[in-house]
């Protein structure tokens, strides 16, 4: 009844509510902090790990206690990695279906005759295609024989669906978790594709400041903080292409699949389904965050060419957020959330 009401009084207030404001009503209902710290509480630990390792990749590792340093960037630029931030969270919820999927199914490995074998036992009468009753008898197990919830066969199915046609196909099932035919190789030189399809549009942020960095023996000494990120940036670099290299080496040898959220990125499948309300979602949370001083006293939107600097701890915070707004978004979508508040 409440939240009736209150929806009553939002369409009073500003209309008619649309399925992009709904999202964005979820994104935004908890004050930071407190979806952050929800998140943490309730998500698994690999969806955790994943997010971290994207900060990292972005900012690197400075310590925090001694890192006395900003980002100092764009509006545009600003704008751009928070949407960016998004999907990857998106993506990442993709990746835990998926990975999900393949743990239901007892996949261990990435050779394309495990995941036919796997595919065939879910494709129980034997048509060549699963479709949405097999899906359902799958997750069936899950719950003891009873029905699973209506939006988690749904969502399984949407995410390998890739042509729509409400059935899924061999080619459809091994594209979208991950078999080693294809796109094969190592997936970790892929992980976080819409940070590392950012790299080629944007520029990073400029880094300004010093930090302390102690030394062997206690003794503290004060560089130039862009210094000492762009050669944590080119370290990081090289234990990448080392960890690639190890990671091809294994998969060849063995085929073993990782359990790694962020080696498991494949940016047209995870981004795949994604509806055009929850993107303009993104866009308006975007907008709504980022507000600056005008000059009558009051507040603005953020325009393209306005210079932003943020304190590093705070940026990486915003960074996490961001990602946990996407992550909840892909999961209002799945789960129908948004029609639910429209009452539809």
């Amino acid at each position: 009844m409440a939240r009736l009401r209150d929806r009553i009084t939002k369409i009073q207030e500003s209309g008619l509510a649309t399925s992009a404001q709904a999202y964005f009503d979820i994104a935004t209902e908890k004050p930071p902090q407190r979806l952050l710290r929800d998140f943490f509480a309730d998500s698994a630990p690999r969806v955790q790990q994943a997010m971290q390792d994207a900060v990292v990749a972005l900012l690197g590792a400075l310590p925090t206690l001694q890192f006395d340093s900003s980002v100092t960037t764009t509006g545009d630029r600003l704008a751009a990695l928070m949407l960016q931030l998004q999907v990857t969270g998106y993506m990442l919820r993709n990746a835990e279906y998926a990975t999900a999927l393949r743990d239901l199914l007892e996949i261990r490995s990435r050779e394309p005759a495990d995941f036919r074998a796997a595919f065939e036992r879910l494709d129980a009468d034997g048509s060549g295609y699963i479709e949405m009753p097999e899906v359902e008898a799958l997750l069936a197990s899950v719950y003891g024989g009873e029905a699973p919830p209506p939006y988690e066969a749904r969502a399984l199915m949407k995410l390998m669906d890739a042509d729509g046609d409400g059935r899924i196909a061999w080619d459809e099932f091994s594209a979208a978790l991950g078999a080693l035919e294809g796109e094969g190789g190592s997936a970790f030189g892929a992980a976080l594709p819409a940070l590392d399809a950012a790299a080629g549009t944007a520029s990073p942020p400029n880094v300004s400041g010093t930090v302390v960095v102690t030394l062997d023996g206690g003794r503290e000494v004060e560089v130039d903080a862009a210094a000492y990120m762009e050669q944590l940036r080119g370290e990081a670099e090289a234990l990448r292409s080392e960890l690639g290299q190890l990671q091809a080496g294994e998969a060849e040898g063995s085929g073993a699949i990782s359990t790694s959220l962020s080696a498991y990125a494949q940016l047209a499948v995870l981004t795949r389904g994604m509806s055009a309300e929850v993107k303009e979602a993104m866009s308006m949370v975007v907008k709504y965050i980022f507000k600056v001083p005008d000059e009558d006293g009051g507040e603005r939107d953020l325009e393209r060419d306005d210079q932003v600097t943020i304190e590093q701890d705070k940026m990486r915070t915003l960074c996490m957020y961001q990602l946990v707004l996407g992550y909840t978004l892909r999961e209002a979508e799945a789960k129908g959330e948004a029609d639910e508040r429209l009452g539809r």
